[in-house]
């Protein structure tokens, strides 16, 4: 299991909570406990030598040492801890990469843009050992290896003007970039709408231009000689610009002037609305406020497709719901992108009809532990049932009083609420579970027992009691080292899905909390930890089975389910 998992464990629980109609105990689980301790185990680990790769980088052209070149050593032989590596040339131009575990390398050297060098790879052609695109691996068995070194070639360059159809009124700060097999570069023009692209290395190019800074705003898009501006507004028509020997000048296109979209959000009582967010959306994103008459101007467009957004206002209180504009309902508005009409324009300045989003409502609330006491800073979330939108409205409960509100939300939409503490810094132990109308808690943990509520006004007092979860706790550590310090530590169902997570303590320690009942499966993880400059020691991750020292399994097949009842 990768270290991804600390980055997705989020995401993971979250997806988790959601859809879990069931306690995750299987049939065959062990009969239910209370919370469980002294769940122990140990990671094992296995010392390594490392080793480095060492050289030196020059200019070909003027034999002058580079500095500040990143050099990066990519493994093709392994994965995981210390199979990759970097470094940064110094002011003499040598470079060491350490920590390297044996394997096959290629090195791949990037260049400051300043200095005009070509980016490319370490080959076994002397005397420069440089390829832009065939690097030869160099080998690591049991020393370290020096004397890698390589000459860089000058770049090649693409230059030329920016200005408007006409020809004469340039365009500064319109971002220009030249993206190809064999490199990449980006700048913006200057006042006199000029650029200059460097380091690139002899091959095909696409070069592509963004949209000015300064009004009216241009469109964007590539260089392409078939059309008399040398422009085109769609990438899926440009001109490549090779580079073989010499550099490239006068890439000078016209540009025409961006387009745009206006018109107004109104209440279905045409009062306007102040400061909604109205957006365009394509592959390229623009979006504008409305003002105080209700009015917005959606700048900086290509031609082609868009659908148009319109959110409420950003401010609390407000009864605008998000949704889409729609060419054909009444009001000009649908809930859903799917019901969306897709505009096309391509006269500079496209108009389109009044935008009226029904009265939105709000489900608000409390959240409280079984004894009262409010729990604060966490999350609630608005999860749609049948016919509503795809994305689950959520917010988070006041730190002190525990009060809750989301919205505003279209009416006739259907959701069920359900409250996360598992991120909570203030009531971590509390159980994750949904909204039932069943007094005195109004708490489930099965969503298909949680009350559907229908949007036909605010839904108001909808206060649920958590009560307090399960827990299993215990100490990890890494064999040769002791405890296992700021390591990821997970309850799993049996079939390997993420429940809880938690990260341990300087001792080792950890607890995973806020469980319901049922059988759950706790795994580990650990980053590989360095002894010297020269060892390490790999990390094996796992899961705790119960039994002798070390209490391992590197399988989930082979963890033992532990049983816990609040």
């Amino acid at each position: 299991m990768s270290h991804s998992r600390r980055v997705l464990g989020i995401l993971v629980l979250v997806t988790a909570s959601l859809l879990a109609a069931a306690s995750p105990a299987a049939a065959a689980s062990p009969a239910p406990a209370a919370s469980a301790t002294g769940k122990n185990f140990t990671l094992p680990a296995v010392v390594k030598t490392t080793y480095s790769i060492s050289g030196t980088v020059r200019a070909n052209s003027t034999s002058a040492l580079e500095p500040n070149v990143e050099v990066s050593a990519y493994s093709t032989s392994g994965f995981g801890s210390f199979t990759s590596g970097s470094a940064t040339t110094s002011a003499s131009g040598a470079y060491t990469i350490t920590q390297l575990l044996p394997g096959s390398y290629t090195l791949k050297f990037d260049p400051p843009r300043e200095t005009n060098l070509q980016t490319g790879w370490r080959s076994a052609t002397a005397p420069t050992y440089f390829s832009v695109s065939t690097p030869v691996a160099v080998k690591i068995t049991s020393a370290s290896l020096t004397g890698k070194n390589i000459r860089l070639p000058a770049g090649y360059k693409i230059s030329g003007k920016v200005t408007r159809s006409n020809g004469t009124t340039v365009i500064p700060d319109v971002g220009v970039s030249a993206g190809g097999t064999n490199g990449s570069d980006g700048t913006e023009t200057d006042s006199a709408g000029n650029y200059t692209l460097m380091g690139l290395s002899p091959g095909s190019y696409t070069v592509s231009f963004g949209h000015g800074a300064t009004a009216p705003i241009n469109q964007s898009g590539c260089w392409y000689t078939t059309a008399a501006s040398k422009f085109s507004a769609s990438c899926a028509h440009e001109t490549a610009v090779v580079i073989s020997s010499a550099n490239k000048t006068g890439i000078s296109p016209k540009i025409p002037n961006a387009l745009k979209i206006t018109g107004y959000v109104k209440t279905r009582a045409s009062a306007p609305i102040v400061g909604a967010w109205v957006g365009a959306l394509a592959s390229e994103y623009n979006s504008a406020e409305t003002d105080a008459t209700g009015k917005y101007t959606i700048t900086g467009l290509n031609p082609g497709k868009y659908l148009i957004e319109a959110d409420g206002p950003r401010d609390t209180g407000s009864r605008v719901p998000d949704g889409y504009y729609y060419a054909t309902a009444p009001y000009y508005w649908a809930r859903l992108a799917a019901s969306a009409s897709s505009v096309t324009i391509s006269a500079p300045a496209t108009t389109l009809s009044t935008i009226k989003p029904p009265t939105g409502y709000y489900i608000k609330g409390k959240i409280m532990n079984t004894a009262g006491t409010a729990a604060g800073f966490l999350e609630v979330r608005a999860v749609g049932g049948t016919g509503t939108a795809a994305e689950n409205p959520e917010t988070w409960t006041d730190y002190t009083s525990g009060n809750y509100s989301i919205g505003p939300l279209p009416p006739g939409n259907t959701y069920k609420i359900n409250a996360d503490p598992s991120t909570s810094y203030t009531a971590p132990s509390l159980q994750t579970g949904w909204y039932r109308n069943s007094p005195l808690n109004n708490f489930t943990t099965a969503a298909s027992s949680a009350l559907t509520l229908v949007m036909n006004g605010d839904k108001n007092n909808i206060n649920m009691r958590l009560p307090k979860g399960a827990s299993i706790s215990g100490v990890v550590k890494i064999a040769g080292v002791g405890a296992c310090n700021d390591c990821w530590v997970e309850a799993d169902t049996l079939t390997g899905s993420l429940v809880e997570y938690t990260f341990t303590s300087s001792t080792g320690a950890y607890k995973l909390q806020g469980l319901s009942a049922g059988s759950y499966k706790v795994y580990a993880l650990a980053r590989s930890t360095i002894i010297d400059a020269t060892h390490v020691r790999i990390v094996t991750n796992g899961y705790y089975k119960s039994g002798a020292a070390p209490n391992f399994s590197a399988t989930l097949t082979g963890a033992t389910a532990i049983a816990v009842s609040p």
